[in-house]
């Protein structure tokens, strides 16, 4: 569906899979020329909460997450200043698992 909706659009679409006040996580579907799609995932993570109080923890949870984000072959940057942008850097097959094995990154951050 979400190949679907990115063909029509003839650009891309994105679904939002999972939100907290630290993350969100979406996958999107890109239109590869000449008319096939790919998939990504897409995982933005806040650096601090919205008092802007340095959390050390916190930020020990993230950076823990970040690294299992870039050794699964996501890209990192930064987003908005207090985001940090993490996505695939190669089609994803199997979107589903991919959620899953971005979830326990998460739960093993303690995020």
């Amino acid at each position: 569906m979400l190949a679907k909706q990115a063909q029509n659009s003839k650009e891309e679409a994105y679904v939002q899979l999972d939100k907290t006040q630290i993350y969100r996580i979406g996958v999107g579907a890109r239109v590869n020329p000449p008319s096939t799609s790919s998939f990504f995932m897409e995982v933005i993570i806040k650096l601090s909460a919205e008092n802007d109080e340095v959390d050390l923890q916190r930020l020990e949870n993230t950076l823990a997450c970040l690294k299992a984000l870039k050794a699964r072959g996501y890209t990192l940057a930064y987003e908005n200043g207090n985001c940090i942008s993490c996505e695939t850097t190669t089609a994803v097959q199997h979107p589903k698992e991919e959620y899953q094995a971005i979830k326990a990154v998460m739960q093993e951050a303690h995020l």
